[in-house]
């Protein structure tokens, strides 16, 4: 696991004087006034302006660090980030991440090998103490030992999702002779460039990372890959990957949420298949517990058992979006009690089923009071 850790503080700093404290009161005065008044305000994101190793360098030591030094300090909350924002290639050795205003510093867990080159890729969004924040990656090469120059090779990919650009995507190198990999990210337009990848035979990888915005699971699916070999008569590689992400499991049911006592709205991680409403067999809900049986405990965290208490009966179903479901049942739900909905059977647009045990228990909370039971309950028309 990647290690991270802030700058360690100065040690035996000389004791203050009553001028050198006065001093950085006033310091600390001007420092919390930000710019003159006046003066031009702060717009742009930090920029590298040396490295060490240097750029191109190729006699770098194998236990040495990789400092980075920018133009501003770097903000000091992105530190638990600096490994998804800063890529070291080859993924070996593993490096501590530390930051130190404007500098980062890259301390290796064991020596880098000698005769490597290294890529060190700062991507979009590092930022400084106003929230300027990188738009383009950066990377700069070295090697290690002085013995072997920067190979001369070149990789460029093209990442699409169907006919869209896939930004953001994912790309893995693997060299299936030194297991060496390489990690990199497709800028906005779904492409990449790389130089000094060591020569080599290798397989190459293309996927997108998604996460379903109202549910927990993730979903990594490698879309698509090729092989090909690095060498002198063969220095650059260039390829277009179409990439589909397939959803590899059932729809969830993610919220549940009373409209009124008698109309539940359901919403699922994926979208449901087809454009008609399940069948209300397909919809189970139960009245659970009342709430000061549970007090201070998560609706999610009460045992099915007894989230599943008495049945309530569906009395019709609607569509209301593409992932979504409007339930109407048969009696009303009390505020003061817990409630359970799952789907089972209901496809996504994968054909793949929801199952029993997925779903939700929660409170119905709706303004108004509750509708009786003789009283029909109308599902808003279109699903609004």
């Amino acid at each position: 696991m990647t290690r991270f850790r802030p700058a360690e503080a100065v040690v035996g700093a000389a004791r203050p004087t009553i001028a050198t404290t006065v001093l950085a009161a006033l310091l600390a005065a001007c420092a919390s006034e930000g710019s003159p008044p006046g003066g031009p305000e702060d717009h742009a994101p930090p920029v590298l302006v040396a490295s060490d190793p240097a750029e191109r360098a190729v006699n770098a030591e194998s236990e040495q660090g990789i400092r980075l030094t920018f133009d501003e300090a770097i903000d000091p909350r992105l530190l638990s980030r600096l490994p998804q924002l800063i890529l070291v290639n080859p993924d070996s050795p593993e490096f501590d991440y530390e930051l130190d205003e404007e500098r980062v510093i890259l301390s290796p867990t064991k020596p880098m090998i000698d005769g490597v080159t290294y890529m060190v890729t700062i991507l979009p969004g590092l930022a400084d103490r106003n929230g300027n924040a990188t738009t383009r990656a950066r990377t700069i090469l070295f090697s290690v030992g002085g013995e072997e120059p920067i190979p001369l090779s070149l990789v460029r990919a093209t990442i699409v999702r169907d006919t869209v650009p896939a930004a953001g995507a994912r790309y893995l190198l693997q060299n299936t002779e030194t297991e060496f990999a390489y990690r990199f990210v497709a800028d906005s337009s779904g492409r990449l460039e790389v130089e000094g990848v060591e020569f080599g035979p290798y397989v190459a990888t293309a996927w997108l990372e998604q996460v379903p915005p109202d549910g927990w699971q993730v979903t990594d699916e490698p879309g698509d890959r090729d092989t090909f070999a690095l060498g002198a008569g063969n220095r650059a590689h260039e390829a277009t990957y179409r990439i589909a992400v397939v959803d590899t499991t059932p729809p969830v049911v993610v919220v549940a949420a009373a409209v009124n006592s008698r109309l539940l709205r359901v919403r699922t991680d994926d979208r449901l298949a087809g454009t008609e409403a399940p069948a209300s067999s397909s919809i189970r809900v139960w009245a659970g517990p009342e709430l000061e049986d549970y007090p201070d405990v998560r609706p999610d965290s009460i045992p099915l058992e007894r989230a599943r208490g008495r049945p309530i009966a569906v009395s019709a179903v609607e569509r209301a979006g593409p992932s979504e479901l409007q339930v109407a049942l048969a009696e009303s739900m009390e505020k003061d009690r817990l409630y359970r909905v799952e789907l089972v059977g209901v496809e996504n647009v994968d054909g793949l089923a929801a199952e029993p045990g997925t779903g939700v228990t929660f409170v119905p909370e709706y303004e108004g009071p509750a509708i009786r039971p003789a009283e029909p309950v109308e599902l808003p028309p279109g699903g609004s």
